[in-house]
């Protein structure tokens, strides 16, 4: 049932109370999230929160409606105890660029970005997404190897068009890519988050020298070390241990306490550990090649980029499938054919009847000597 946040009079979702201005919002919505006024407002001038479907640190994520159009969205909100900070109103607009500028089906749409004074906030809107994250993928619903494979080979279109405007991800890991199903029950991938992308020979940067940025597991040495002059090397490193994950089930680098240092001390300092597949996958020696080239510690030592990588994530692909091919072909069990009945019935009637033209021949021929031998005595006799 939905309702109106203000006078709690009943309504259709999404539509506008005549008797205070505020929209309708499922009841169990707000139950959730009692404490939250921007459900049922009007933010932009266009767009309603219908619930609140996530929240990090300095921002949250609503389900939402145009108010125009009807359509389905997601509102990616600045909280308004940050929107006085510079760095991180910087940072939100920088991402709305970004993603803007990006126009890949493996990348999260943007609709629209602007400050409401209204709410004291900064809102995004974008493409709303329905599925799960890689993350939970790998950890509950572990696709087949080829169907992995082909998310990763889209995961690296996506980056190699980043990359050919001069923009680094900074922060890939399996909870900023999601799994969507198309219409034909297809999965894809879409890279979301670009929150700390950086846009080659920006005037002005947002991180500060010895400044890490990104998460531990997944941040390349030079992030680790806190370097700003960074290039794709990032995200191919990035990319490196999101397959190692996906292929050996676990990260190259953990941390038995929890530490976030531990980990990014290995980073710059311990070789990967072997990459040991899990069972379920059978993985060719060129698929282990390409992740260990991933995780070079030196970035000159890696795939130049999402283009190279995409290329031969690509091959390896191809490879996979010509192989599986060539295995089921193998593996058919060949049924004799049977010859139509009719030819089986004639060669078995001729087969008998070749024996018994024999048989006949033998039984004619000492029939005839038997009467020879007779004719023979009797005439003797009469003489």
């Amino acid at each position: 049932m939905a309702i109106c946040p203000l006078c709690r009079a009943q309504g259709e979702e999404g539509k506008a109370c005549s008797a205070d201005h505020r929209y309708f919002v499922e009841e169990r919505e707000l139950a959730r999230a009692p404490e939250d006024h921007l459900l049922g407002e009007l933010v932009g001038g266009q767009y309603v929160p219908l619930s609140l479907i996530g929240e990090g640190g300095m921002g949250r994520i609503y389900k939402a409606r145009a108010k125009y159009t009807g359509k389905a969205i997601a509102l990616k909100i600045l909280k308004s105890e940050y929107v006085e900070d510079e760095t991180l109103r910087e940072r939100f607009f920088r991402e709305a660029e970004v993603v803007s500028s990006l126009e890949h089906p493996n990348i999260v749409k943007l609709y629209g970005c602007a400050p409401d004074e209204k709410h004291n906030t900064i809102y995004m809107a974008m493409e709303l997404l329905s599925g799960r994250t890689l993350f939970e993928a790998l950890r509950r619903d572990l696709p087949d190897l080829a169907t992995m494979l082909r998310w990763y080979v889209s995961m690296s279109s996506a980056l190699a068009e980043a990359h050919k405007k001069g923009i680094f991800h900074r922060d890939l890991k399996p909870e900023n890519v999601f799994i969507i199903t198309d219409d034909d029950g297809i999965e894809h991938p879409k890279v979301l988050d670009f929150g700390f992308a950086r846009l080659q020979g920006a005037a002005k940067k947002l991180t500060m020298v010895g400044v890490a940025f990104g998460t531990p597991h997944y941040m390349s040495p030079e992030q680790a070390m806190g370097m700003t002059e960074i290039t794709a090397a990032v995200d191919v490193y990035a990319m490196g241990v999101m397959l190692y994950q996906a292929v050996s089930g676990h990260v190259p680098f953990d941390s038995k306490t929890n530490s976030p240092m531990e980990v990014m001390y290995d980073q710059v300092n311990a070789p990967p550990p072997p990459c040991v597949p899990r069972p379920e996958y059978k993985v060719s020696k060129r698929l282990i090649h390409c992740i260990e080239k991933c995780m070079k510690k030196e970035p000159g030592e890696r795939y130049a980029d999402g283009t190279a990588l995409h290329a031969e994530l690509s091959e390896i692909e191809k490879e996979l499938k010509s192989t599986s091919a060539e295995y089921e072909r193998a593996t058919v069990i060949m049924e004799p054919v049977a010859p139509p009945a009719s030819k089986v019935t004639t060669k078995a009637k001729s087969g008998a009847l070749s024996k018994m033209s024999i048989s006949n021949l033998v039984f004619v021929l000492v029939f005839v000597g038997v009467l020879v031998v007779l004719v023979v005595v009797i005439l003797l006799l009469l003489k």
